[in-house]
């Protein structure tokens, strides 16, 4: 397994292959929150806004859109936003707004080592949320922050949502 993360803006390409996937993630996160919340409608459900949310990713100068790949093939995708204004006295400075790997290549540590790709490339402090609903996404990222931060994060469980921030150390460029 040689996962690595490219930068989606770099390639029109990538940014197809995201808009294609897309809907799967949606669909994924549908079925898990229409139990709860309703917060994730159906894709497609609100017409031409939808394709205006995935160009957002793709022009707004705080949004990060990644392509994870697993080798040569994507796997998945994931976007790291910097919040406009702070919500706290301790202020995330990343958010990792959306992170999906594809069902076929999960379980085999291709989002572990994803997730710890990210945190890397963008040092600082960060927010992750998951619907408290989505036990295999809470667990999945309990797990991940656990080993990454050496069990140094916090968590706290608001408006329906497990909200986790930790500190990522700068590394040394590679």
């Amino acid at each position: 397994m040689a996962v690595c993360l490219r930068d989606a803006n770099a390639a029109p390409e990538d940014q197809n292959w995201i808009r294609t996937v897309y809907p799967e993630y949606v669909d994924e996160l549908a079925a898990v929150a229409s139990s709860s919340t309703g917060v994730f409608p159906l894709f497609g459900e609100h017409g031409p806004r939808d394709a205006e949310l995935l160009a957002r990713w793709f022009r707004d100068k705080r949004s990060h859109p990644l392509l994870i790949l697993d080798g040569p093939q994507p796997v998945g995708f994931a976007l790291v936003s910097r919040p406009l204004m702070p919500a706290s006295a301790s202020p995330p400075e990343y958010r990792l707004a959306d992170f999906f790997i594809r069902r076929a290549f999960r379980r085999r540590g291709v989002g572990r080592v994803a997730a710890a790709l990210i945190f890397g490339r963008f040092s600082g402090r960060w927010l992750i949320t998951e619907n408290a609903t989505n036990g295999d996404a809470v667990t999945f990222w309990r797990t991940v922050l656990r080993d990454y931060t050496a069990g140094r994060y916090e968590e706290r469980l608001a408006d329906g949502e497990v909200r986790q921030t930790f500190d990522s150390p700068p590394h040394p460029r590679r």
